[in-house]
């Protein structure tokens, strides 16, 4: 099994607007998208999409209007579509078994439009919320003819790659576990961890739920430990730096 970290783009952010509630407000930095290529050798499963297309020419498309105009600030190019990344991996978007959406915020599943032959695997609670929340742009995931795979609670989805339930970002939130041979396992968090800060006891974190958040970062900790595995988190800029992209990849 292989496992490829796919850049999605950039976007600049209040860091304590968008991620740590009132620490370090006006400071903006930058959050880099990204998501996941997983080939098992017969099937082939992608974590999150990134950002839709139309914010190559318009930035501001998701924003414009809202609370957080100005305050998140997409960057993306034709090389960071989803649909681009992988084929830099040798994958076409056709050969996608499989898309888990860790939830459906802008950055993780605007690029969902590029795979229509897929299974789309997303926890049923998030599913139900997000088709009544403002906060998910429907043009991103609620998409015509789309095969939903609505999952409920920790389940396996093939061989070697787990869903696990970590809501407080947003309800139904999902992390991701895939059992690499030489890598050993590591953990997806999608944006149950933001930064590396915010897995601090009672750290500040922008959230539907700050309590269910800081639980869920226990809960992923403990696996951590347990299956002795490694953490990806979300958007921590240097954290990303020193993974591996690809096309190089994790085995």
């Amino acid at each position: 099994m292989k496992m490829y970290l796919l850049y999605y783009g950039v976007t600049y952010v209040d860091k304590g607007l968008v991620l740590t509630e009132g620490k370090d407000l006006g400071k903006v930095i930058p959050t880099p998208i990204w998501g996941a290529l997983i080939d098992t050798g017969s099937e082939r499963v992608l974590v999150d999409t990134g950002m839709n297309p139309v914010h190559i020419s318009d930035p501001d498309a998701t924003f414009r209007g809202t609370d957080l105009s100005g305050i998140i600030k997409p960057v993306l190019h034709d090389e960071d579509l989803a649909s681009s990344r992988i084929k830099s991996c040798g994958v076409m978007p056709e050969q996608i078994d499989y898309v888990i959406n860790t939830h459906f915020h802008f950055d993780h599943c605007g690029g969902n439009l590029f795979f229509p032959q897929a299974d789309f695997v997303v926890q049923k609670e998030h599913y139900e919320w997000a088709l009544q929340s403002e906060q998910c742009p429907k043009r991103d995931f609620n998409l015509p003819g789309t095969k939903w795979k609505l999952v409920e609670g920790p389940c396996t989805l093939l061989p070697g790659i787990e869903l696990f339930p970590t809501p407080g970002h947003v309800p139904g939130h999902q992390s991701v576990v895939v059992y690499l041979e030489q890598t050993g396992p590591v953990i997806i968090t999608g944006d149950a961890i933001f930064l590396e800060e915010t897995m601090e006891d009672n750290a500040p974190v922008t959230a539907f739920d700050a309590d269910l958040y800081h639980e869920s970062i226990m809960k992923l900790c403990e696996l951590q430990k347990k299956i002795k595995g490694q953490i990806f988190i979300a958007h921590e800029q240097e954290k990303w730096d020193q993974w591996k992209h690809a096309p190089e990849w994790y085995d």
